[in-house]
C-alpha cells in the first residue's frame, strides 16, 4: 500500500518540481518576464487551494479510494494539457487544470497514511513516504530535465503522464477500500462538520506551521535554477546532477529521520534539521559561490535539513486531528499550503529582478526571508509538540 502511494506522490512531486526547474528554459523559450513566470508557477497553487477549500465540506463523506481515483485522473488530464501547451496562456491554463486535482491527490494520500498508521509508527511511515520526494529528485526530475534539453520542455511531461497512467491502473486494481472513517463521521451536515473542524484552535498551529514551511520552500525554489545558471554560471547539463544529489540525500536520510523522529522525538529532529538548513542557506545565498562542487555540497546539506523538517513536521502534525476530522483537516491544510505556494511564487516574481545579463538581482534577500520563516516554524512546532504531550 505504501509503495503505491509513493508511486502516486512521485508523479505529483516531479510535476510540482519540474516547472521551477524549467525556469531558465521557459524564460527564453516563451520570452517570459520574472513576473509572468511567477504567475505561471503560482497557477497550480492557487487552483489547488480553491479546489481543496471547496472539497473540505464533503471529503470525509466518501470512501478514500474513490476520492483518490477521481482526482488522480484529473491530475493526469492536466499533465496531458501541459504537454500540449505551445504558449504562455495555454501553459497557464494547463497548470490551473493540473492544480485543481493535484492538491487533493497529495492530501488524500497523507490522509490514508494517517488512517493506516498509529502515532508511534507514523514517523517511520512518513520517512518511507518521503521516498517519493527523494526518488522524484534523484530519478524523475533529472530524467524529465534531460528530455527537455534533448527534445523540448513539453516532452518532459510525457514521462510523468506514462507513470501517472500506470499508477492509476494499479490504484484501481490493487488498493482496497478504505471506509472505516465513515463510521466515525458525526451526524452533521457536511458544511457544519467542515466549519467545526476548521474552527478548532489547536488545528491552526499545524496549519500555520505548514504555511510557513511552504512559503519558505517556494520562495527559495521558484528561481533557484535560474540563480544557479544565470548568477553562479552552472550549465543546464549540471542542473540535473544537483537534483539527483538532492534526491540521493532523500533516499539515504528519509528513513533515518523517520526512525529518529520516533525514537528521539519529532520536535528535536525538526529543530536539528532547521539549524542545518539555515546554516547552509546563509552560505548559499549570501556568498557568491561559483564552484559547482561547492554549490552541490551546499544543496546536499540544505536538503538533509529540509528532509528532517518534512518528515518530522508531517508525522507530528498528523497526530493533532481527530480521526473523524482527518480528511477535512488534511484537505483544508492542503488548501492553505497550495495558496501559500502560489502567493510565494508571485511575491518572489516581483522581489527578484532580471538584469541585462540575465542574472537575478535581490536573490540574497530570499535567504534571509526563508531563514526567518524557519525560525517561525521552530516556535510553532514547539507548540504542536506541547499539544501532543498534553
Amino acid at each position: 500500500m505504501l509503495l503505491l502511494l509513493v508511486l502516486i506522490l512521485f508523479t505529483v512531486v516531479v510535476d510540482y518540481m519540474l516547472l521551477p526547474a524549467l525556469g531558465a528554459i521557459l524564460l527564453d523559450k516563451l520570452s517570459l518576464s520574472t513576473e509572468a513566470f511567477g504567475t505561471v508557477a503560482s497557477a497550480y497553487g492557487f487552483s489547488a487551494a480553491i479546489s481543496s477549500f471547496l472539497a473540505i465540506s464533503f471529503i470525509d463523506r466518501f470512501e478514500r479510494k474513490k476520492i483518490l481515483l477521481f482526482f488522480y485522473a484529473g491530475f493526469v488530464l492536466g499533465l496531458i494539457c501541459c504537454a500540449l501547451s505551445q504558449s504562455y496562456y495555454l501553459l497557464l491554463a494547463s497548470r490551473i487544470i493540473t492544480g485543481i486535482s493535484g492538491g487533493l491527490v497529495g492530501a488524500t494520500c497523507l490522509t490514508i497514511v494517517a488512517d493506516l498508521f498509529q502515532m508511534k509508527q507514523r514517523g517511520k511511515a512518513m520517512g518511507f513516504i518521503q521516498m517519493a520526494y527523494a526518488t522524484g529528485q534523484i530519478g524523475g526530475l533529472p530524467l524529465a530535465m534531460y528530455l527537455s534539453s534533448q527534445f523540448s520542455w513539453q516532452v518532459s511531461y510525457l514521462f510523468i503522464i506514462v507513470v501517472g497512467i500506470t499508477s492509476w491502473v494499479l490504484l484501481a486494481s490493487i488498493m482496497k477500500r478504505l471506509s472505516d472513517h465513515l463510521a466515525l463521521t458525526r451526524e452533521e451536515k457536511p458544511l457544519t462538520h467542515a466549519i467545526n473542524t476548521v474552527g478548532k484552535k489547536r488545528y491552526w498551529f499545524v496549519f500555520g506551521n505548514n504555511i510557513a514551511v511552504v512559503l519558505g520552500d517556494m520562495t527559495l525554489m521558484t528561481f533557484n535554477t535560474v540563480y544557479m545558471t544565470k548568477n553562479l554560471g552552472l550549465s543546464l547539463d549540471q542542473i540535473p546532477l544537483v537534483y539527483m544529489s538532492i534526491g540521493a540525500v532523500g533516499v539515504a536520510f528519509a528513513p533515518l529521520w523517520g526512525k529518529l523522529s520516533d525514537q528521539l522525538g519529532k520536535f528535536k529532529v525538526f529543530t536539528i534539521g532547521s539549524i542545518l538548513s539555515m546554516a547552509s542557506l546563509i552560505c548559499y545565498t549570501q556568498i557568491a559561490v561559483y564552484d559547482f562542487w561547492i554549490v552541490l555540497l551546499l544543496h546536499i546539506f540544505l536538503f538533509i535539513g529540509i528532509n528532517a523538517r518534512m518528515v518530522s513536521s508531517a508525522s507530528l502534525g498528523m497526530s493533532i486531528p481527530e480521526p473523524a476530522d482527518r480528511g477535512t483537516f488534511m484537505t483544508f491544510d492542503a488548501s492553505l499550503q497550495q495558496a501559500a505556494a502560489g502567493l510565494a511564487s508571485i511575491i518572489v516574481g516581483y522581489l527578484v529582478i532580471t538584469s541585462e545579463s540575465g542574472a537575478l538581482i535581490n536573490f540574497h534577500v530570499i535567504g534571509w526571508i526563508v531563514c526567518t520563516l524557519m525560525l517561525v516554524t521552530i516556535l510553532l512546532m514547539w507548540r504542536i509538540n506541547q499539544l501532543t504531550i498534553h
